[in-house]
């Protein structure tokens, strides 16, 4: 073994990875009560499980954010961290929201709904292997492809929205179109926006806080309105900031890169 080889883990990284994955497998265990309850005949149990499922998927995207945030805080990100992050998001949301929109809405379908779901997972498993590759080679002010956390929130905001099970087979293929283009979303090349883009560090006016407080406010008063809107803003924002790039291209030259600086360092 390599001297500076560590054979240790760094604990709170690793916990709120943890936490990510508790609370994806506890949306999968109340989905599959929703279909439970939902072959008995309990509507109202129904709609319980599975607001309860999309909860818990949204406070498992809180610790799957905060888990990154601590670990560069810390200094404590590792290799094993990261792939330990990604094969946690397979299972939180890839496997978790797939379950939850076919006990949603998908059974209508019965095996082709069961094929949609599964290829909203493959696509959330590709789409964080692509991630794992491509991590300090493009941009870091922008993901490519949608986010599965993004993805998985789509499907459970609408889920939160409307939360009783799902009979008209008509309702149901606007899911299954949903479902298989959020999953395309996440493997397609189109860029959306990220978190780490955003200038925090930067002063603020005043009326930048007023707007975080208006926000804020709207969330409020109407959280299921609020997170469906924002859910669908952020997956049609890449496609209309692509198309808009089309229709108005940068015209600005490109900056040349400066000349090399000999240092003496390999």
């Amino acid at each position: 073994m390599r001297p500076n080889f560590r054979r240790g883990i760094y604990v709170i990284p690793t916990s709120l990875t943890l936490l990510n994955i508790f609370f994806g497998f506890r949306a999968i265990i109340y989905a599959t009560r929703a279909m439970e309850a939902d072959v008995l005949g309990h509507t109202a149990a129904v709609v319980d499980f599975l607001e309860t499922a999309c909860l818990s998927l949204l406070i498992a995207a809180v610790f799957d954010t905060f888990d990154g945030l601590v670990a560069r805080s810390l200094g404590a990100t590792s290799e094993f961290g990261k792939e330990y992050d990604s094969l946690a998001d397979i299972v939180t949301f890839g496997a978790a929201p797939a379950v939850l929109v076919y006990a949603w809405a998908l059974h209508v379908f019965e095996k082709l709904g069961g094929g949609i779901a599964f290829v909203f997972l493959a696509a959330v498993s590709l789409r964080l292997a692509r991630f794992n590759v491509q991590t300090g080679k493009t941009d870091y002010r922008y993901f490519v492809g949608l986010p599965s956390p993004a993805g998985a929130l789509t499907l459970a905001s609408m889920i939160f929205y409307a939360p009783v099970p799902v009979t008209d087979r008509r309702f149901a293929t606007i899911v299954m179109l949903v479902t298989i283009a959020t999953a395309f979303a996440m493997v397609s090349p189109i860029r959306y926006r990220s978190q780490k883009g955003l200038a925090l560090q930067k002063e603020r006016s005043l009326m930048y806080f007023l707007a975080l407080a208006a926000i804020g406010a709207l969330g409020y008063w109407w959280p299921r309105e609020f997170w469906f809107a924002g859910s669908v803003g952020y997956l049609v924002s890449g496609p209309l900031a692509k198309l808009w790039s089309i229709a108005f291209p940068n015209r600005r030259p490109p900056i040349a890169p400066e000349p090399a600086i000999e240092t003496g360092l390999a």
